[in-house]
């Protein structure tokens, strides 16, 4: 793993001492001095009632009116996994997201999950129905930072959580339930490697827990180490070489940004170049310029058989190692009242590679995309043959004989530098106290809970191998001195000038001065207050109603303090901005539940249920959500359910306070009059319209644009309203008689988003605002004008939009069959439990601008459908089927997974070769042996026929070829491990 532990090993064993010392502390305390002061009492009998994930009322089964897919404690640990996202992933409710197997485009490696592929900022994750660290701008929680070990269940609920939640749950939300009451000691060593011998993955667990004062309290340790070796694209056949669709083929092409520069030049100017053979030594597609090979040497630049293969170098998996130290304890201290603690610590690494770092040559000052060569007859810093060929051919890039050549366009990739590096390390920890209990009121118990969390996660980032713009311009810029050295014009100290043209020009000191060490950190830090009471209020003669109300505070808070080069834009577009800001929210909320018949002819249950929740943010204002749901059955094996919600997502950090940026790109004014010689084809109300805008009424006739192009502004904009959604489902739950241990649900589901927070570019904003001619919407509103009426400035920052929706139907069936004695081991009673889960996407269109029509991507790739940096392809069909043999010491789990067939979008269906991918199934297979009482082993294999991705190219879906994020990427792979219990 490229981890650089001679650096920090130390550090993180401290910081690891420390949090175990801080974890014991923060968890014993409470629990032993309630064990020194408490009266030996007996411990109060559990309530038999329980609450369900999307609901914090007490009802007496598992039956909630929106829908619940429980993911149990055996597929998390039979998964072979070292990382929960790819085993969340695998269930049809869950999009692709961002995954460790996403490098380009995959940030600081923050695995998260995503909810009907509407985003993972639209999905809330809940660690025992509260919020977890976040790890990002974003809010987003790491999946890889939850203590898997101690995890019971994982509940998902889809359709909307809002009004019992709050904010982020328009998709729904993922709640990882966790073993506070775990009793012995549990160790679990885990090892996996893939069929060819690499991405090999390593896991140690270790959980102690133990009762308190006979029975009152429990306390609950769990320690876990685990590590992922990476792979590049050059391990696997699909990743080798970049491929794209030429000449209605699949074949290489690469990227234009070369070793030894590339400068395009026209027909014309090829025709008319001096000194340079243009004929091709091999196969040679289509020259479309010229190359500098070695010593400078100009040479013909082939389409595409000269680009760079820069697929190589890339990373396929990203490397993991992280550290999760958690406690968990309670202790009752009196029969009603009970003190609980949580702490976690949370240290993870991962990195990401790409491909050395590549540029456009430019001089600053100069025309766009140009490089100024000066006195380049007599400059010591180039060649002999470069100086040759711009002597030669002087006509073209010094046309004007002033002695500079101007190199418009060219490109250059900077091999001799290495890889551009990205290392990430985050360091997390949460502490949640608080106090819960139960009280009488007359024959009706209620329930009470108040609770206090703080949270923080820094990550530290360092970046290598990428190319300082500023140093660069410097660089390039040299003159030969008295001394007759090479030396860099602006005489800044320690610069190092910088030759780029010819294959391994650039020097191994101008390389080290072109790409320092880029180091960034950023904090956030969330506290969060609460209390809640739950119980009945009275009995009707269906049953209790039951309520809950509760009140929630909270506080998010974030700075990212980036590299003193990026602070003075030394990277050009790529600088890092200072981010700060925080806000806070007051919350209040309540639910209700009305049983209205129970037991009757046709009227096996009849019971309504609403929740509501009103949130006074310090950015957006007060805002309101709301759930109307009900169960119907009109007899005890079949159940109808039903729930509408009201949800909203508020804006986050990084879309509120990110920081602004101005810069120059391309683009035209509507107001402006396209042709002064000919017909306007300005409409009068379009004219009209751009005078209430700010363009001079006496000018509008003959309005022109003064410039070439336009200034835009990017950032946050704190200025954001929420997102609203709408979201409905309607279901069943079977469980017929004829058919014992059968049971099977089926739910419809729609949620639609308004007010989407999204960006669009200059043009774009332009284009909607005087097409729709509405002065009151947000991209009318994000164009300034300057008395002249010329374009200030266009703001681009994000915006309420958007428009998403998504719709499908989710169906799940489960049966448990008694197998006959022959099957049997031991004498001991054998089961066979089959399940199949399956989501159909009818709909997740999308829609940015109101000129624009909605673009339904469910099923589709390709424009727009998937990107360029990972794919994120989702899929219209996702299947799992699983059978589970158990009988004494031995379970055997099969399963099958199927991604649904894809197609290319359908306006490029005649412009494609790679016009649809298939069905994709892929097969698991998973033992457990219990050796003895103490020990059991386990193994298995995962993609059991070593299924490789379709090849898509990468146009659709990046520089690996195939959606990395959707597909398996590893092929067959094998673990085995050994657990341990006494």
């Amino acid at each position: 793993m490229s981890f650089d532990h001679s650096r920090r090993v130390q550090t993180r064993l401290r910081h690891a001492l420390l949090a175990t010392s801080f974890l014991c502390a923060t968890t014993l305390m409470p629990a032993v001095a309630a064990a020194q002061e408490a009266p030996a009492q007996a411990a109060a009998e559990p309530a038999p009632d329980i609450v369900v994930t999307g609901s914090r009322l007490i009802r007496p089964d598992l039956t909630a009116p929106s829908p619940i897919t429980v993911v149990n404690q055996d597929a998390i640990k039979l998964s072979g996994n070292v990382s929960l996202e790819k085993t969340l992933n695998e269930y049809p409710q869950l999009a692709s997201g961002n995954t460790s197997t996403v490098n380009n485009g995959g940030s600081s490696g923050v695995l998260t999950a995503n909810l009907r592929g509407l985003g993972a900022t639209r999905t809330l994750t809940l660690v025992n129905g509260r919020r977890f660290i976040p790890a990002d701008s974003n809010g987003s929680v790491d999946l890889a930072s939850i203590p898997d070990a101690l995890i019971k269940r994982v509940e998902v609920i889809t359709g909307g959580a809002s009004a019992v939640y709050g904010s982020d749950a328009i998709a729904g939300a993922v709640n990882f339930i966790l073993d506070d009451n775990f009793q012995g000691i549990e160790a679990t060593a885990q090892a996996g490697i893939t069929d060819r011998g690499d991405a090999g993955s390593k896991k140690f667990d270790l959980t102690y827990g133990a009762g308190l004062d006979g029975g009152r309290g429990n306390v609950t340790f769990s320690a876990s180490w685990a590590t992922q070796d990476p792979i590049t694209q050059a391990d696997r056949p699909f990743g080798k070489v970049p491929l794209a669709e030429i000449n209605g083929k699949l074949v290489y092409s690469g990227s234009g940004n070369i070793p030894g520069t590339r400068v395009p030049l026209s027909q014309a100017q090829r025709n008319s170049l001096v000194g340079v053979n243009l004929t091709p030594t091999g196969t040679c597609t289509s020259i479309t310029g010229i190359r500098f090979g070695a010593g400078g040497t100009p040479l013909p630049y082939c389409q595409p058989e000269d680009t760079y293969n820069y697929a190589p170098f890339n990373l396929l998996q990203r490397p993991q190692e992280r550290i999760n130290l958690s406690a968990l304890a309670h202790y009752d201290f009196t029969d009603h009242i009970t003190a609980y603690t949580e702490a976690f610590f949370v240290n993870s690494r991962n990195n990401s590679r790409l491909a050395p770092d590549s540029f456009t040559p430019v001089t600053p000052g100069a025309p766009s995309s140009t490089l100024l060569v000066p006195n380049y007859a007599t400059s010591a810093s180039l060649s002999p043959a470069v100086r040759d060929f711009f002597v030669n051919n002087r006509a073209i890039f010094d046309p004007d004989g002033d002695g500079t050549a101007a190199v418009v366009g060219g490109g250059r990739r900077a091999n001799e530098l290495g890889t551009r590096d990205s290392f990430y390390e985050r360091q997390s920890y949460e502490i949640t106290t608080g106090l819960r209990g139960d009280f009488d009121i007359g024959s009706q118990n209620w329930r009470w809970d108040a609770f206090y969390q703080y949270m923080r996660n820094r990550t530290d980032t360092r970046s290598e191998g990428v190319i300082n713009q500023t140093r660069l311009s410097l660089g390039l810029d040299s003159i030969v001195n008295a001394q007759g050295q090479v030396v860099c014009r602006s005489g800044v100290p320690g610069c190092v000038p910088v030759s780029i043209f010819g294959l391994n020009s650039i020097t191994p000191a101008a390389g080290k001065y072109l790409t320092p060490t880029r180091n960034s950190h950023d904090i956030f830090q969330r506290q969060v207050a609460g209390a809640s009471l739950s119980g009945a209020l009275f009995d009707l003669p269906a049953g209790p109603v039951a309520v809950a109300a509760g009140v929630e505070y909270r506080k998010d808070q974030y700075e990212s303090v980036p590299s003193a080069m990026d602070l003075n834009n030394e990277y050009g577009a790529a600088s890092s901005n200072a981010l700060a800001g925080s806000f806070d929210v007051k919350e209040v909320f309540g639910e209700l539940r009305i049983p209205i018949l129970k037991d009757k002819p046709f009227f096996n249950t009849l019971a309504i249920e609403g929740a509501a929740r009103y949130s006074d943010y310090s950015t957006i204002g007060g805002v309101f959500t709301w759930k109307l749901g009900g169960e119907y059955a009109p007899v005890d094996w079949i159940r109808f359910r039903g729930a509408y919600n009201r949800a909203i997502r508020a804006p986050n950090i990084n879309e509120l306070f990110s920081a602004r940026g101005q810069g120059f790109t391309g683009g035209t004014d509507p107001c402006a009059r396209p042709n002064l010689t000919g017909a306007d084809t300005r409409s009068a109300a379009l004219q009209q319209f751009c005078v209430a805008q700010g363009v001079p009424a006496a000018d509008i006739a003959t309005f022109t644009q003064a410039t070439l192009g336009l200034t835009q502004e990017t950032g946050g904009n704190p200025n954001l309203h929420e997102e609203k959604s709408k979201t409905y489902t309607i279901g069943a739950v079977v469980s017929p008689p004829f058919i014992p241990r059968f049971n099977l649900t089926a739910d419809y589901f729609n949620v639609e988003v308004s007010g989407a927070i999204t960006t669009i570019n200059a043009q774009q904003t332009l284009n909607d605002c005087y097409t729709t001619l509405n002065a009151s919407s947000p991209t009318c509103k994000s164009i300034f004008r300057l008395s002249s009426g010329q374009i200030d400035f266009v703001r681009t920052s994000q915006n309420n939009i958007g428009a998403l929706k998504v719709r499908g139907l989710d169906v799940q069936a489960d049966y448990r069959v008694p197998l006959p004695a022959a099957v049997e081991i031991g004498g001991e009673p054998a089961n066979l439990s089959l399940q199949a889960v399956g989501s159909w996407l009818f709909e997740r269109s999308t829609q940015v601008l109101s000129s624009v029509p909605a673009q339904d991507c469910a099923g589709f790739y390709g424009a727009g459908c998937s990107t360029g940096t990972g794919g994120f392809i989702i899929p219209d069909f996702k299947l799992n089927l699983s059978a589970i043999y158990s009988s004494g010491p031995l379970t055997v789990r099969g399963q099958g997974r199927m991604i649904g067939g894809l197609n290319v979008y359908p306006t490029l269906l005649d412009k494609t070769i790679v016009k649809s991918a298939p069905s994709v199934w892929y097969f698991d297979l998973t033992a457990n042996v219990d050796l003895s009482k103490n020990f059991t082993f386990f193994a298995g294999v995962n993609n059991l026929f070593d299924k490789m991705p379709p090849i898509l190219g990468t146009t659709f879906v990046g520089d690996a070829n195939v959606d990395v994020s959707l597909y398996d990427t590893l092929g067959r792979r094998y673990f085995a491990g050994l657990r341990m219990k006494f």
